[in-house]
């Protein structure tokens, strides 16, 4: 009795370890996505008087060759308004299925404020 009563407990903690496990690699691979999206940022920013709309891709190199980005510019209808939405997309794929990280940013700039910033300086 006691032998199965401890193979039933080793049993749930090895199942219980292996979840753990997977859940560990699976927050490790989000966070290092969520770091390349703000090194996207820093290495490519966005040039706040030329924004236009527009698509760019690119790859990681070393140790994050798995890894992918995207970042997308899309005007809002009304042009008056000049808004933008930046969305910065990392994918990877994890053990045949794909995966990504996404941010997305409103930027207002209108031109007329850009152009007496510009005036000022």
């Amino acid at each position: 009795m006691a032998t199965v009563i401890l193979a039933v407990g080793l049993t749930a903690l090895v199942t219980a370890t292996s979840r753990c496990l997977a859940v560990a690699g699976k927050a490790k691979e989000y966070e290092t996505a969520r770091r390349l999206v703000g090194q996207v940022d820093l290495e490519i920013p966005i040039e706040f008087e030329e924004l236009e709309e527009g698509a760019e891709s690119g790859r990681f190199s070393g140790e994050f060759r798995d890894y992918t980005w995207r970042r997308e510019i899309i005007e809002f209808e009304d042009e008056e308004l000049e808004m933008f939405t930046v969305i910065t997309t990392v994918m990877w794929s994890r053990k045949g299925s794909e995966a990504k990280e996404e941010v997305t940013t409103f930027i207002y700039g209108p031109t007329y404020v850009r152009g007496e910033a510009d005036a000022t300086r």
